[in-house]
């Protein structure tokens, strides 16, 4: 049987190690607040991991992107030209003077990219020019927004890895098409 030096010695020890714990999880939360992530707790209320919180100009950009798949997806393999037309119509109907103009401008911009340069994989007429328009667009607005193009790729459904070689190729087709002859 354990003398009661030693019951009050074990609840120490377990005060101090719950204190230490208490510490710890207060420094982690003040490390989590300072970076994108948030602790995901289950209803009554257990912590159950770490997750990313979502980042707005991210979110904003991905409204666009999938407002711009719903209304122009229907031309994206029949007529280039129409595609174009959607595209632009919306990108131009985009509220000016809000924080998140630039956000939507972008979205728009990389779905037209995106969904441009499926078509010319399956050879629409006119499909390439798009693609290519859209390109230097999107990548124009990208840049100024300091968006990561990884970031960016997971905007719209599909395959990063394989889009992002292509958006790798297409930046070595645009320098050698503006290299000095």
């Amino acid at each position: 049987m354990e003398s009661s030096s030693q019951i009050h010695l074990e609840t120490i020890r377990h005060a101090t190690t719950c204190v230490r714990m208490r510490t710890t999880a207060l420094t982690l939360l003040a490390a989590l607040s300072m970076t994108n992530l948030s602790i995901v707790h289950l209803a009554h209320g257990a912590p159950i991991g770490v997750v990313a919180r979502p980042d707005p100009a991210i979110e904003t950009i991905a409204v666009a992107a999938h407002a711009a798949q719903q209304r122009c997806y229907e031309f994206m393999h029949e007529d280039a030209d129409e595609f174009v037309s959607c595209i632009d119509a919306l990108d131009h109907a985009v509220p000016h003077g809000t924080k998140q103009t630039a956000y939507r401008h972008l979205g728009i911009s990389y779905f037209g990219w995106v969904g441009a340069n499926n078509s010319a994989r399956v050879s629409l007429p006119g499909a390439d020019a798009a693609a290519s328009r859209f390109f230097v667009r999107y990548q124009s607005q990208r840049r100024r927004l300091q968006i990561d193009e990884s970031r960016l790729c997971a905007v719209v459904a599909g395959d990063c890895t394989a889009r992002l070689a292509q958006i790798a190729a297409a930046h070595r087709a645009v320098r050698i098409s503006s290299a000095p002859r």
